[in-house]
């Protein structure tokens, strides 16, 4: 287990400057930590119909994850038996089978090999009932549905959850009350993936970056707790029940929105959900986000978004488009789109992104280093907690 985070211990870096500038040290984490995760996939509503599916990448692993004829949820790794080749791309419906396009080797929704052009004439000897697809393992909690590329992984999903279904939970992303902001929002940014999770569990930069925009709170009002290897955070505490930014749970409580809260009074739901490695859930009382960090090389993460809201209720953005440095041809957000200063944006995410950028530009220096990390739980010693996380993962070797 990895180890606990308190309060009273001296926060400390425990990955060299390599681990976040190194491309070998990318592809140790692919063979390694990327291999035996588990990945958010979608929604059980992404799935409505048979031959519904979504496709996701787990480190070096495209996966694909889908219903089958008998309303089961299926994961699979998505290449054909045959010489390998991607099977499907995003999201859709494959209809009552997965076609290969490049030679139209057919299977089953079940993984099954079931057809093969001219099996007489070019594979005599093929015995189609003992090739099926490489099956990966399918979680499903609180409506949302993860994936991890080994169908028998060292850490079960129900390890991976660890207490977290003990815990307060915000919103369900499957309520007819809800509808979804643009499907996927796709940002580029030119960072290592631990630094944008790093900014993201830094509790002490929140008054700071942030002033003109979420204004806080300040490290002592910013409380992290940690379950299993996962971290929530939650900003403050009010009558021993921990709560973000109480007055909204207080609004929520007494709107007319019906969508299902668990938790909003005991002991509350967080405001952050920090799910490792990739995953990250930020929920208000009046949305509900979920990232997925997806590392493209040692400099250059993509972080997929999907918001839901409450029909009716305008967001504080109507369209993708308004997104600061949204590039119409791409559909990427991406810094070398911005139009204006980052800092007078007005946007939380626009400024972490500018700040993580200009942290992995700190880090090709030979000269880079780090004096000191703040105390409390609420200020930088969830990095350290983070950081053994990786190393402990590091050392575990994927079974295929």
């Amino acid at each position: 287990m990895p180890i606990a985070l308190s309060s009273s211990d001296t926060p400390e870096q425990k990955l060299p400057r390599e681990a976040y500038i190194s491309q070998d040290w990318l592809e140790q984490e692919r063979s390694s930590l990327f291999a035996n995760s588990w990945y958010f996939a979608g929604v059980v509503s992404d799935f409505a119909e048979v031959g519904d599916y979504r496709t996701v990448r787990g480190g070096n692993y495209p996966l694909v994850v889908l219903k089958d004829r008998d309303g089961d949820l299926r994961g699979f790794h998505n290449l054909c038996r045959h010489r390998g080749t991607e099977l499907l791309e995003g999201s859709g419906n494959a209809g009552k089978s997965i076609i290969c396009p490049y030679h139209f080797w057919t299977y089953n929704l079940d993984g099954q090999l079931r057809g093969v052009p001219k099996q007489a004439e070019c594979f005599p000897d093929l015995d189609k009932k003992s090739i099926q697809l490489r099956e990966a393992a399918i979680g499903i909690y609180n409506g949302l549905v993860f994936v991890n590329p080994q169908a028998k992984s060292k850490e079960s999903f129900e390890a991976w959850l660890a207490n977290l279904p003990e815990l307060g939970w915000p919103h369900d992303v499957n309520s007819p009350d809800l509808q979804e902001f643009d499907g996927d929002v796709v940002y580029e940014i030119k960072c290592n993936w631990k630094v944008l999770f790093e900014n993201a569990i830094d509790g002490y930069h929140l008054a700071y970056l942030h002033k003109n925009t979420l204004g806080g709170p300040l490290a002592d009002k910013n409380v992290w707790e940690a379950t299993g290897r996962h971290m929530i955070w939650y900003s403050t505490e009010r009558d021993g029940h921990k709560n973000r930014v109480p007055e909204y749970v207080e609004r929520q409580a007494d709107s007319s929105w019906t969508t299902k809260i668990k938790g909003a009074e005991e002991p509350g739901y967080g405001g952050v959900y920090m799910l490792f490695p990739c995953t990250i859930v930020t929920p208000s009382p009046w949305s509900i986000t979920i990232s997925s960090l997806e590392p493209v090389d040692a400099n250059t993460t993509l972080m997929r978004a999907r918001s839901w809201s409450p029909k009716g209720w305008l967001s504080y953005r109507e369209k993708v488009e308004d997104i600061p440095g949204y590039d119409k041809e791409s559909g990427i957000i991406k810094s070398s789109n911005w139009t204006m200063p980052p800092l007078e944006t007005g946007d939380f995410q626009t400024e972490d992104i500018w700040i993580c950028e200009k942290m992995q530009r700190s880090l090709q220096s030979p000269s880079y280093s780090i004096s000191a990390l703040a105390h409390g739980a609420g200020g930088e010693a969830p990095l350290t907690f983070f950081q053994q996380c990786v190393v402990e993962a590091l050392q575990e070797k994927p079974e295929q």
